[in-house]
């Protein structure tokens, strides 16, 4: 006997595979293990910053579930916001545990639990867990940044005109083409002072060299030389030009009394006047000192 399955039995599973399908696949999207049995508690929140179903609930990091759902009251604006929590079965919160909503500059914001270790009691499935808003970062960035913006903001504004008031003025063009040839005179400088450095540094050096040889020559020389010696030498010629000076200082010897003796000075420069005028008179009148005759007559 054959079995025959029918175009509408066919279409009827079809549809039902699909919407399985797209069922587990959607809660799969979200997060949502509908095999793993979980737990539902409640939170009244002041608001939510921009918390959404589906948001993780976290235990020091680590997701223990999701956000089930978040209901507001249309009806009494003024009250909290409802946020159901779904976490896994086997976990057990304590009473005493708290729930706080925390902010992320780049993630999206999630529930993190603080369970009361010391506390054996612990909630019952579907109690409302006492919670709060955790500012964080944001309430850093709010406190302390956004001032700090407010007061600069009107600076950038005024530094954007000065950068674009510099940007228009003609003159930056000619400061430019100045840079660009002073860099050009400066590559030519450096291929001249590359050049100096290959050619002349070396020749420079060798004379160095050179000199410093003569130096380490004259030095040589000078180390042979007895300078003691010479020094003793130089210290007895000293003394005697010393001596002569005392001699001459105490009115010893000629010249001493020619130096310190004004009656001496005075005879030694009479006596030269008179052999001046002796010279003279000699010499306009020789006769009367010097009587030669040839013949053997005397003359008067």
């Amino acid at each position: 006997m054959n079995f025959k399955i029918s175009k509408e039995l066919q279409i009827g599973l079809l549809v039902i595979i699909t919407i399985a399908v797209t069922f587990f696949g959607v809660n799969y999207l979200k997060g949502i293990n509908i095999f793993n049995p979980t737990n539902f508690y409640y939170l009244k929140l002041e608001r939510i910053n921009g918390l959404v179903e589906t948001n993780d609930v976290t235990i020091r990091g680590y997701k223990i579930g999701l956000v089930k759902k978040i209901i507001y009251d249309y009806e009494n604006p003024s009250s909290d916001v409802l946020v159901v929590l779904q976490v896994d079965d086997d976990l057990r919160i304590p009473v005493g545990s708290k729930a706080a909503l925390v902010s992320s500059l780049i993630g999206a914001p999630s529930i993190e639990l603080h369970l009361d270790t010391f506390n054996t009691e612990i909630y019952k499935k579907g109690d409302t867990i006492p919670s709060y808003i955790d500012e964080g970062i944001m309430n850093s960035i709010t406190e302390e940044v956004m001032p700090r913006l407010q007061t600069i903001i009107p600076q950038l504004d005024s530094l954007i005109v000065s950068l674009h008031a510099i940007a228009e003025n003609k003159t930056i063009e000619s400061s430019l083409a100045n840079i660009n040839t002073i860099t050009k005179n400066l590559n030519h400088a450096s291929v001249g002072i590359n050049r100096i450095v290959d050619k002349d540094v070396p020749l420079l050096c060798n004379n160095i060299n050179g000199v410093m040889g003569n130096l380490n020559a004259v030095s040589a020389n000078l180390k042979s030389v007895d300078f003691k010696n010479t020094f003793s030498q130089l210290n007895k010629t000293l003394l005697g030009v010393q001596g002569v000076t005392d001699k001459l200082n105490n009115g010893t010897g000629t010249l001493g009394l020619l130096l310190t003796k004004r009656d001496f000075y005075d005879n030694m420069n009479t006596t030269v006047g008179s052999a001046n005028e002796l010279l003279v008179d000699l010499k306009a009148h020789p006769k009367r000192y010097i009587n030669v005759s040839v013949f053997g007559k005397k003359n008067e």
